[in-house]
């Protein structure tokens, strides 16, 4: 180990961070470390309990993007506290290291303060591409492992860390239709919560209550057309939408095709009938996933329409529901993301 300090600050009473940095470390000194922070954060007056729900393993992203990470991390402990590993990558050929224990003090006699920790692994390209096995003595037995993009169209560096985890966090919308494909190949191998699939629950719900009916379900198979505007900077959100909507319906979708500022999709029912997909922006009202309004029409000129009305995701913490270790996060996703990649794909 080349350089190593410590440092312990005393904040607010009933919280408590402690730091550590060092060059040139392994996997067994960091382990260590953390140790030794646990041990120094306590004392004979100061019950503290190590609390981890996950661990969560944090892919490199660019510089600006660090913020946000930085931001959302600081976050997770008030309601998800966990082991979090953070990979960046410089180009020394050396590991580098800075950990943080944070800690919630007792606020009272007999109470037990809770504690979390944050490691931060800098290290060279070579070593990302290992860095699963680096990781590995470090992650929390027993507890589920989650692999944070936090750009969603960035590589991971080690294939084999997706082994090691249970599900992958991302969230596409920043990026838009751009990663689609990225996100289809992601989704075949592992579980993926989309913080953008997330904003577009209350659209599947809203269609899927839409179509109920009994008087409504017999119109599905004989939709023609599908009528789906989206905010600004929203066509990846409606993608993904329109892929959730093919793979229901179990349509077979083509190409996106983009003419005077509308894209156009042309889908094939089981019956081989075409179904014309029309996707075009609308206002910028912000606060329901990017989409503005949906609507359906089937041979005859029967219409089933899907409007937001006061539907909101404003007031949600998505990345707080889309990190835990919840399933119904992303149910449908891989289909509707795979649909969606189709039609970008073959787009002209």
């Amino acid at each position: 180990m080349s350089t190593a300090t410590q440092e312990a600050s005393r904040g607010r009473e009933y919280a408590d961070r402690m730091r550590w940095v060092g060059e040139g470390v392994t996997a067994a000194d960091v382990g260590a470390e953390l140790d030794k922070l646990h041990r120094a954060a306590g004392g004979p007056e100061r019950v503290l309990a190590l609390a981890r729900t996950l661990n969560l393993i944090v892919i490199p992203c660019p510089d600006r993007r660090e913020a946000g990470v930085e931001e959302a991390l600081d976050r997770l402990g008030t309601h998800t506290p966990s082991r979090t590993l953070a990979l960046r990558e410089h180009g020394e050929n050396r590991v580098d290291a800075s950990l943080v224990m944070e800690c919630a003090a007792p606020t009272g006699a007999g109470e037990v303060g809770l504690c979390h920790d944050r490691v931060q692994l800098t290290m060279d390209a070579a070593r990302l591409q290992h860095s699963a096995s680096l990781l590995a003595p470090l992650l929390v037995s027993d507890l589920p492992t989650v692999l944070w993009l936090p750009d969603a169209g960035s590589e991971v560096p080690d294939p084999a860390l997706l082994e090691r985890a249970q599900y992958a966090l991302v969230d596409s919308r920043p990026s838009g239709e751009a990663v689609l494909g990225k996100l289809a190949e992601l989704a075949a191998g592992i579980r993926v919560h989309d913080l953008a699939w997330g904003r577009l629950e209350y659209w599947r719900a809203a269609t899927a209550a839409a179509f109920d009916p009994p008087e409504r379900r017999r119109l599905l198979p004989a939709v023609e057309k599908v009528h789906l505007r989206y905010e600004p900077r929203g066509l990846g959100a409606a993608l993904l939408l329109a892929g959730w909507v093919i793979a229901r319906a179990g349509w077979a979708p083509g190409p996106l095709e983009r003419r005077n500022g509308t894209g156009r999709v042309r889908a094939v029912r089981p019956d081989g009938e075409g179904v014309s997909i029309e996707l075009s922006e609308g206002s910028d009202a912000g606060g329901c996933g990017g989409v503005d309004a949906l609507a359906f029409e089937a041979d005859g000129g029967d219409e089933v329409n899907v409007t937001r009305g006061g539907a909101t995701s404003s007031m949600r913490d998505l990345f707080a529901e889309a990190i835990q270790p919840q399933p119904a996060f992303s149910r449908g996703y891989s289909p509707a993301v795979t649909a969606a990649a189709k039609i970008v794909g073959g787009s002209s």
